[in-house]
């Protein structure tokens, strides 16, 4: 039966998920969205969930701000990209393409740091070339 919810919505999580991470859909579940410039986040998780859990996620189009956590330093004000296992960076230095999410709206100086996030689902990537 189809349902409709507002946001934070619930899915199955297919992977042990981290709080403040964005996660894309797996099927019907849901797993930490990669660096990968393909993949489509969905949501930013709201607390840390076990896999098989249900998670409460907040829809990446909802209007406001979101909590995400950073891959390393991130200037406020700057572009977001997405990162590993869920996590946002700055623009990377090495070579690839890079889908953009959003923009930082204060700054992160390290790795795991939480900060708070414009964020956007238009799918735009930036490419780095290689020297």
């Amino acid at each position: 039966m189809a349902t409709q919810s507002e946001s934070p919505f619930n899915r199955l999580a297919a992977a042990a998920l981290s709080v403040f991470r964005l996660v894309k859909l797996s099927g019907a579940s849901v797993v930490p969205n990669t660096a990968t410039a393909t993949d489509e986040p969905i949501g930013v998780t709201q607390a840390a969930y076990a896999d098989a859990a249900t998670a409460a996620l907040r829809d990446i189009k909802h209007g406001g701000t979101h909590k995400v956590t950073a891959a390393g330093a991130i200037s406020a004000g700057a572009k977001i990209y997405a990162a590993a296992d869920g996590k946002v960076q700055a623009l990377p230095v090495g070579a690839g393409t890079y889908r953009e999410v959003g923009r930082a709206l204060e700054a992160a100086t390290a790795d795991g740091d939480i900060i708070e996030a414009h964020l956007k689902d238009s799918g735009e990537t930036d490419v780095v070339s290689g020297s």
